[in-house]
């Protein structure tokens, strides 16, 4: 018996949420089989999320719904739907090696048409919330912050451990106790040269760093001003 779901996509998320859910998995099948889809998950690039749906969505049953994972991507991209729609963004970043539980936990954004959007969520083991449509690109970027950039800043760092003279395997493992530990207290102040208001080694770490990553020292210090104390911040804009 076929399933009533069908996932179009089989990257990161397509094969992830598939296998959670026992769906039909649909890669690059310019035709495929929708016989007995009750509900279309979408979890193709972006930029195809619109034109998938105006393709298939006059082949579903009466009252199918449509759904789609994009963080960045109106609901409007399924407009051509006739049933429900929305869009189900799980906030957690996908590895498919890592199995269909990886979702386990997770939060994620739902948009559209709510009890479509929750239903899928909690099938998938995450916890739903709404987010407003026109709230979708700062979402987004606040997401990007939180993982991808915090990707980026764990490999600027150990590039610099390894300048420092460790071997890379090394600098990842010193690292990590202290990024664990800094997520546990993020919501705090920092702690740091900055938040000291430790003029001396902020210019250190300036001169240590070279041209290359000055501006993105500089950058995240400014960032950092704010909530920091006003006089170590006094103490140190002058060099940011």
């Amino acid at each position: 018996m076929q399933s009533s779901t069908v996932v179009i996509g089989a990257g990161r998320v397509g094969q992830t949420v598939a296998t959670r859910l026992g769906a039909r998995l649909i890669g690059r099948d310019r035709d495929p089989d929708l016989t007995g889809c009750r509900r279309l998950l979408i979890a193709t690039p972006d930029a195809t999320i619109g034109s998938v749906c105006e393709a298939l969505a006059p082949r579903l049953e009466a009252g199918a719904a449509v759904i789609h994972f994009s963080g960045a991507t109106s609901i409007h991209a399924l407009d051509a739907a006739a049933g429900p729609t929305a869009c189900v963004h799980p906030l957690q970043t996908i590895w498919p090696e890592l199995g269909p539980d990886q979702l386990e936990g997770a939060y994620a954004a739902v948009t559209g048409t709510r009890e479509v959007g929750e239903r899928l969520a909690h099938e998938l083991g995450m916890t739903p919330f709404t987010l407003a449509d026109e709230a979708k690109p700062v979402y987004h970027a606040a997401s990007a912050f939180a993982s991808n950039y915090l990707v980026t800043l764990t490999q600027v760092a150990i590039r610099l451990m390894e300048r420092a003279g460790l071997d890379r395997d090394l600098a990842r493992q010193a690292l990590r106790p202290l990024q664990e530990r800094t997520l546990e207290v993020a919501d705090r102040p920092p702690t740091g040269p900055i938040a000291r208001g430790d003029a001396a080694t902020v210019a250190a770490h300036m001169e240590a760093i070279g041209a290359e990553l000055a501006p993105l020292y500089v950058a995240l210090g400014r960032a950092t001003l704010p909530i920091v104390t006003p006089p170590s911040a006094a103490a140190v804009e002058h060099l940011l």
